[in-house]
């Protein structure tokens, strides 16, 4: 079988059109509250945000949703687009803490919920930070989900794929909320975050060079299509998921290492000029 040509390639997904725009609905209606309590107005939380429904929604929805199930690297594109793009935009418009005010007690009791079992998971294994426990699975979901048996039942089934979206989509929010919060806010942790971006390289390189340096195709949905062999098909894809990611992470993680040096002298040399004035007192 061959991908059909991009116009007649579109997707109807509903409970993606249901689930990204009822949650855009939501988040701007809880950003038009904040701001009628006069909190500030945030316009690039709030662009962010959208951008990323956008990117979500052309992983979904457009022709490389449907060419999906043909060719494997354009499958690793749609996944990109929600790990990479989608993911990291929307935790920087920080849905959880705009949306839940304008919820339903029900969905605000879910978020309650989902709290008190996070707090009791990680006092369960020590206690470690919020970061690293969403790293680790984040990490894990998407190790979970490139296993052939999974991987071949998702696009098979379109109940599993589903759930391998919103897996991804899910960890990935969660990861990115995670390194946002400790970036901003969490000065003392600032340094995790680097370590952090560090371990999705190393993992996302490790599998992606399994793909890569394969001897034969690990998929049996994919036969190949396109002009590719399934060999080829395959190892496009593990190259796509080994090289732009790795790049993306590499340089948020520069960045956030950078920000956490300057953050460190600046209050080492606000200590040494305190330091100096008790001295003099």
């Amino acid at each position: 079988m061959t991908p059909d040509p991009w116009y007649a390639a579109w997707v109807f997904d509903a409970p993606a059109l249901l689930l990204l725009g009822g949650t855009s609905a939501l988040y701007l209606r809880g950003r038009g509250r904040r701001h009628a309590r006069g909190a500030p107005a945030q316009p690039r939380r709030t662009a962010a945000f959208l951008a990323g429904v956008a990117a979500g929604l052309l992983a979904l929805v457009t022709p490389i949703a449907a060419w999906s199930a043909h060719l494997f690297w354009v499958h690793m594109v749609q996944h990109l687009l929600l790990l990479v793009v989608a993911a990291p935009l929307l935790a920087l418009g920080e849905p959880v803490s705009t949306i839940r005010p304008v919820l339903p007690p029900a969905g605000r009791h879910a978020l309650a919920r989902a709290s008190r079992w996070s707090r009791r998971l990680r006092r369960g294994i020590g206690d470690p930070h919020p970061v690293l426990l969403a790293t680790v699975v984040h990490i894990l979901a998407t190790w979970i989900w490139h296993a052939p048996v999974l991987y071949d039942a998702a696009v098979s089934n379109a109940g599993i794929h589903l759930l391998e979206h919103a897996a991804f989509l899910g960890t990935g929010v969660w990861f990115w909320s995670e390194i946002v919060a400790v970036a901003r806010r969490d000065r003392r942790s600032r340094g995790l975050a680097p370590l952090c971006l560090g371990a999705l390289i190393a993992t996302g390189g490790v599998l992606g060079a399994l793909l890569v340096f394969a001897d034969r195709s690990l998929y049996a949905v994919y036969t190949g299509a396109g002009g590719l062999t399934a060999l080829e098909d395959q190892e496009f894809a593990g190259a796509l998921m080994w090289v732009p990611p790795s790049f993306v992470y590499a340089v948020v993680a520069i960045r956030l290492f950078v920000a956490w040096i300057d953050a460190s002298d600046t209050e080492l040399r606000a200590r040494e000029r305190r330091e100096r004035a008790a001295g003099r007192h």
